[in-house]
């Protein structure tokens, strides 16, 4: 199994670094627990020295923390969490939704990964990663643990009978969940919780991609995959809809409290397949 090496940036106080730099981030959450090796593939504690940390090696003593601890983020560390575990998580992270879980499992456990996603966690996160990025996901997660930035809403009405179902990161659409990529899934849940307003490509591309050297039009393929999973008619969309000049918007339905100025459901909306330029 991948060792996250000791050089990897510490995230400390809410902060992760990266490139030399600390990026400014929510306070860190009062409590995490962990079902983990002390002597496994990352040490927790070292890497942020500044959560209160509990890490049971035993399942049957996770368990009783689980009740006792009331963490605000679950960590399980496969081989030693195993399915009783992340049944046992998953239930209590619905009862539970200001919490958050996430898995962390070997490179071969895509399965288990999955599983965990269907279940409701949060994230799933394969070990042999960069470290930086089990570290920083591991830090997101922490920080959404005290409630997202992106509001509270498990389930977003994101057409009529869709929905953005946050926990399962998918779209709900007729009785049928419809997986997302994860950039799907940050770029529609971005649109959807700030409705009204029109974002350019470059705006997307600085706040979902960061500073990954990408083509601005890689931002109109994710929206042309959006489309043919939450539109009626993905050729004319209607509520994930393009701003000539401005970029992408989204026009929620039955929105009755639109400001002036906001498109129109109504409105024809054409979804052109994305070409090179």
């Amino acid at each position: 199994m991948t060792q996250v090496r000791s050089d990897v940036p510490h995230a400390v106080s809410g902060h992760v670094a990266v490139g030399g730099e600390a990026s400014s981030l929510d306070e860190p959450p009062s409590r995490w627990l962990a079902l983990a090796d002390p002597n496994g593939p990352i040490d927790l504690a070292r890497f942020f020295p500044d959560v209160d940390i509990r890490v049971e090696p035993r399942s049957s003593a996770f368990s009783d923390a689980l009740s006792a601890v009331d963490p605000s983020l679950v960590v399980l560390i496969a081989p030693l969490a195993g399915p009783g575990d992340l049944q046992l998580v998953a239930g209590w992270r619905a009862i539970h939704d200001r919490s958050r879980a996430v898995l962390l499992s070997p490179h071969q456990a895509v399965a288990a990964r999955l599983h965990a996603l269907e279940l409701g966690f949060d994230d799933a996160v394969d070990l042999s990663s960069d470290p930086m990025e089990v570290v920083g996901r591991l830090s997101i997660a922490g920080r959404r643990s005290a409630g997202s930035a992106y509001g509270s809403d498990v389930r977003i009405p994101i057409g009529a009978g869709v929905e953005l179902d946050r926990r399962a990161r998918a779209i709900r659409r007729g009785g049928r969940l419809l997986p997302l990529r994860p950039k799907e899934l940050a770029l529609l849940e971005f649109l959807a919780v700030n409705p009204g307003r029109a974002f350019s490509r470059a705006e997307l591309l600085d706040t979902l991609w960061h500073d990954v050297a990408t083509h601005p039009r890689v931002v109109d393929v994710y929206v042309f995959w959006l489309r043919s999973k939450m539109e009626r008619d993905p050729a004319n969309p209607v509520h994930l809809l393009t701003v000539r000049g401005s970029g992408y918007l989204f026009d929620p339905p039955h929105h009755p409290d639109a400001p002036e100025g906001w498109p129109s459901a109504s409105r024809p909306n054409v979804n052109n397949p994305p070409t090179p330029r």
